[in-house]
């Protein structure tokens, strides 16, 4: 959470220092690249922390209504869900990052290599992936407990 914070705030005054220097006729090379990576690090930095300590947001219009024991089958559920979507997505990242590595690709304008913010964010995902299991079983056990 901490690094994703401090990725926005990174962000913040590169895109605040970019403007100035449109503005006097120095813009920041790579400045679009070196934000984008950021965004996409601090979502995936950010992610297993907040579904931790569900800081996420959640409609609740409908599940405030059901029982807690429905509440707490429809989150086993989501979880799973969620679980099963993000386990394969951070697969398929690393393959991708491996697949940048071997081609040798690298960002358009400050030459980059794409594979390591790829890497990185599969890295991420696969943290908030372990962050749902966790959440899952917690579910479950309370769940059980309440049986």
């Amino acid at each position: 959470m901490v690094a994703g914070g401090v990725l926005l705030v990174i962000m913040m005054a590169l895109t605040c220092v970019d403007i100035v220097g449109r503005m006097l006729g120095y813009p920041v090379f790579g400045a679009y690249e070196l934000i984008s990576f950021m965004a996409a690090l601090a979502v995936a930095l950010s992610l297993p922390d907040t579904h931790a300590h569900k800081r996420h947001i959640g409609v609740e219009i409908l599940t405030t209504r059901l029982a807690p024991a429905t509440r707490l089958r429809l989150a086993l559920i989501t979880d799973l869900v969620a679980l099963l979507l993000f386990a394969v997505v951070s697969w398929r990242m690393f393959v991708y990052a491996g697949q940048l590595r071997r081609s040798g690709e690298v960002s358009m304008n400050l030459g980059m290599p794409e594979y390591t913010i790829t890497f990185a964010v599969a890295v991420g995902f696969l943290f908030f992936s372990i962050a749902i299991v966790k959440t899952w079983l917690e579910t479950l056990k309370k769940l059980k407990e309440g049986s």
